[in-house]
């Protein structure tokens, strides 16, 4: 009788463990797979290789856009861990002013 059920359990935990899919099982990433694919890994588990979107047009994590408003010029950067544009910096145009007394000639 304990042979049979042995045999049971045993037969039932080997299907179990085929039946159950690579991701409960082993993690789905981890910091050296995602390197190997040029990301880093997101406070999700998954790699930062999310894409996002800028001035229409699709833009791979890492990737920058420049979007001006109002005169001003804003840069931003796409995190492959949230979708989102991530504003880095902000410039103003930048006003010349001829030298005193003189004015403003284009170089050649």
């Amino acid at each position: 009788m304990r042979a049979i059920v042995k045999g049971v359990v045993i037969g039932v935990l080997g299907l179990a463990w085929l039946l159950v899919p690579v991701g409960y099982v082993h993690a789905l990433d981890n910091t050296q797979s995602c390197a190997k694919q040029g990301f880093i890994l997101c406070q999700d588990g998954k790699c930062g290789s999310r894409k996002c979107y800028c001035n229409n047009k699709v833009l791979s994590p890492g990737e920058t856009c420049i979007k001006t408003l109002g005169g001003k010029t804003y840069f931003y950067f796409c995190d492959g861990c949230t979708a989102k544009m991530i504003q880095v910096i902000t410039r103003q145009p930048s006003q010349v002013k001829p030298p005193a007394g003189g004015t403003l000639q284009k170089s050649p």
